[in-house]
């Protein structure tokens, strides 16, 4: 790694994965998984909490993994992995509207 993107990884990780894992189960609770948009994650919501959870943290985690070195192979920017993480915070965002509304 050319350069240090542990920074990134970190946030896009946290919003991607916890922040979203954790306010997507909230929502699913609060209005029912089947208002879950994403086929596959209301999928995993129906086999239950617990495996959607691990199951999102394990997605997220592969893809942080490979970040650092897809971001350096097209000399990325550090600010397209904080937008990227930006992203992430805006749909956990989203899923405490659906929660709170």
């Amino acid at each position: 790694m050319s350069r240090d993107r542990r920074g990134e990884v970190a946030a896009i990780f946290t919003s991607h994965g916890v922040l979203d894992a954790a306010t997507t189960i909230l929502a699913a609770r609060a209005v029912g998984p089947d208002a879950e948009a994403n086929p596959i994650v209301r999928e995993l919501l129906a086999m239950g909490e617990l495996p959607a959870a691990v199951v999102m943290l394990a997605v997220v985690g592969l893809c942080c993994g490979a970040w650092p070195v897809a971001a350096d192979a097209l000399e990325a920017p550090e600010w397209i992995g904080l937008g990227i993480a930006t992203i992430g915070a805006a749909v956990a965002a989203v899923n405490l509207v659906v929660v709170f509304a």
